[in-house]
């Protein structure tokens, strides 16, 4: 066996996940929690101390680094998850994703070009030390392994779980604990997750939200969110940009099928480029975009009447059919709006 090959084997079977920083004593990682134990972690969650945003180190700080081949994998893994574990590629013991989109499809690039770096544009800076943390979707104490396997399995189609010692996951929680690197061990980061918005108090404008997507969004994510395709699709099957429907595109269980999440994520960050501090869409059309991207189709993902099992815990604005019975009017008020503030 080549000797780089050696030394790689090596690397994966002594690197173990990072330390994850968030204190969840007394519970454990991937305990079932009741609703008042998921109360409590939710309230220390919430009540951390916030530090300031820190941006990701200087890529050249990667060539020093003991786990450096893992975190540079990690990285290609996050921004061409197409073609690295993607649905088309020749090695079908690596087909974990189940569409053409890339980790940083939604995870947005920052100034540097890394994954997830972006400022209120959900980035990975800080994720080390938010987890362990509870999970309303499965009333568990999930880790950072969980939260990606969420994705993979969700965001990126019908999508398989990685691994916890697989080499890819190994590199995608690497890469986490480098961009970590100097933060403040469980504290919570100001410039994570998205920014809050005020909702409108109506029900989306689809009709609205089709016009400024055709003048806003069109000429990157195609007619009806089709996306635009790479002048090799035909052999990679990978988009320019992505798109926003169909098969290729995120199920209806990831959290940007929910019309709040894609509107604060399309106000903060669209078109691509926006500033989060000075947003170029008015919330209400971005809550009308959301709307409309979200009456497209796209996949279902199974089992998701088994999400959120505690009803006090799910979110206002997940149309589950069997969560809302023979109530047509809830089941398209958590589709539509309007929520209650």
């Amino acid at each position: 066996m080549d000797i780089k090959v050696i030394g790689l084997c090596l690397l994966c079977a002594v690197f173990s996940p990072p330390l994850m920083s968030m204190d969840v004593t007394p519970y454990k990682a991937g305990q079932l929690l009741t609703t008042e134990q998921a109360h409590e972690l939710q309230r220390r969650y919430a009540e951390r101390k916030v530090q300031d945003w820190k941006a990701a180190p200087d890529k050249a700080t990667i060539d020093k680094h003991p786990d450096a081949e893992l975190i540079r994998y990690g990285i290609e893994l996050l921004d061409k998850t197409a073609v690295t574990i993607g649905p088309e590629i020749a090695d079908h013991e690596l087909r974990y994703s189940g569409n053409s989109l890339n980790c940083s499809s939604c995870h947005l690039k920052g100034a540097d070009g890394l994954p997830g770096t972006k400022y209120f544009a959900m980035p990975f800076n800080n994720v080390v030390n938010d987890y362990p943390n509870f999970r309303a979707r499965s009333m568990t104490v999930g880790t950072t392994a969980d939260r990606v396997n969420g994705c993979m399995t969700r965001s990126m189609g019908d999508g398989r779980s990685l691994p916890g010692d697989l080499r890819e996951m190994k590199a995608i929680l690497a890469y986490f604990e480098w961009l970590a690197t100097g933060t403040e061990k469980d504290m919570a980061m100001h410039g994570t997750g998205l920014p809050r918005v005020d909702l409108p108090d109506r029900a989306a404008n689809t009709d609205n939200g089709k016009v400024v997507y055709a003048q806003q969004c069109q000429s990157c994510h195609g007619i009806g969110g089709a996306g635009t395709r790479a002048p090799d699709y035909d052999k990679t099957a990978t988009y320019i940009f992505p798109p926003l429907a169909g098969d290729d595109s995120f199920n209806n269980g990831a959290g940007m099928s929910r019309l709040i999440k894609a509107t604060r994520f399309i106000h903060s960050n669209m078109p691509l480029g926006t500033d989060p501090e000075k947003p170029l869409l008015s919330v209400d059309d971005a809550y009308d975009v959301a709307g409309y991207i979200e009456s497209l189709p796209r996949p279902a993902h199974p089992g998701r009447d088994k999400d959120f099992p505690d009803p006090e815990l799910r979110p206002v604005d997940y149309p589950v059919p069997e969560y809302f019975g023979e109530d047509k009017e809830a089941l398209e008020r958590a589709k539509y709006g309007p929520f209650d503030k």
